[in-house]
């Protein structure tokens, strides 16, 4: 049993690396493509990827479909297909460092959204969280203090861009996606054709977005390629298995922990490659929004 709960940890440490790692290759492939397209065939592949697997455990999985698979994964897809396109498009605009940040706030969101929908009670420790989770994204987001290389992102006023604000739409679709996602799970579904269902809801309505209000313009570069690989086979469908498997294992306040190191991972990627460099008080205002959520994980949830 500790064995088990060592491997649910590693793996989900993995899961949040991984994330982590995406939002720089994101960053550098939606230079060759709109975030639509790069949406599509991210979860095209992660759907197509799962398939091989599910056919060598059932021949037959494909062909009994429930009303709680097709409602529930489509309504899913819904909010993903929203999230998704929030944080990419926010993300030709920001930092990916500062991207991971605010879709983290997500966590915080989850419990307010529970309120609204199903009139629970919001203790005192998510109100603390949140004043200081938003004095964390105040020193995190002050464009004044970014240097940037190549001058990309650099500003002289104390204003979060327009990309901070897209992103902070994302958080938002994630966190209402967690709940409604989290009521389809207790039902009686099976988690390989819900995730499929979800998959091709987001691809299909990425495609038809990229035709209504964008284009189709791709230029197949290796860094687009590699984007798409990565984050469709590892960042989706690898990562959300290991995340299913792992939750059975762990607590939500120990998966919620491990989760607050993303936006540190991407950070990290991000200055290793070059993208971006912090300053000291970014480096703070980070620390203070991770600390944020680990202090909610423990106390309020």
């Amino acid at each position: 049993m500790k064995n088990s709960k060592i491997l649910a940890q590693v793996g989900l440490v993995f899961t949040t690396l991984a994330w982590g790692a995406t939002f720089v290759l994101v960053k550098e492939a939606l230079n060759d493509a709109n975030p639509f397209i790069f949406a599509f065939y991210r979860f095209l592949l992660a759907a197509l990827a799962i398939l091989p697997f599910a056919f060598l455990n059932d021949r037959k999985i494909f062909s009994n479909f429930n009303s709680y698979e097709i409602k529930g994964g489509i309504l899913c897809g819904l909010l993903l297909y929203m999230g998704y396109g929030f944080q990419n498009y926010g993300l030709e605009i920001t930092t990916p460092s500062k991207s991971a940040f605010i879709t983290s706030m997500s966590i915080l969101l989850v419990p307010i959204f529970v309120f609204f929908i199903k009139k629970k009670k919001i203790n005192a420790h998510l109100w603390m969280s949140i004043v200081i989770a938003t004095g964390g994204l105040y020193l995190l987001l002050d464009p004044s203090n970014v240097t940037i290389v190549e001058g990309q992102y650099s500003s002289e006023s104390f204003i979060p861009n327009i990309g901070d604000f897209l992103t902070f739409g994302c958080a938002v679709f994630f966190a209402i996606h967690i709940i409604i996602q989290g009521d389809f799970v207790l039902k009686k579904i099976n988690i390989v054709r819900f995730f499929v269902i979800q998959c091709l809801a987001v691809s299909v309505m990425s495609l038809l977005s990229a035709f209504i209000i964008s284009d189709y313009t791709v230029d197949w570069s290796f860094q687009l390629v590699n984007g798409i690989v990565i984050t469709g086979i590892i960042g989706t469908t690898v990562a959300i298995f290991i995340m299913v498997w792992a939750q059975k294992k762990l607590s939500p306040s120990e998966t919620a922990i491990i989760f607050s190191m993303e936006p540190v991972f991407a950070a990290i990627f991000s200055i290793i490659l070059g993208v971006e460099i912090f300053s000291l008080m970014q480096w703070v205002g980070g620390a203070v929004v991770v600390l944020a959520v680990i202090y909610y994980s423990l106390m309020g949830s």
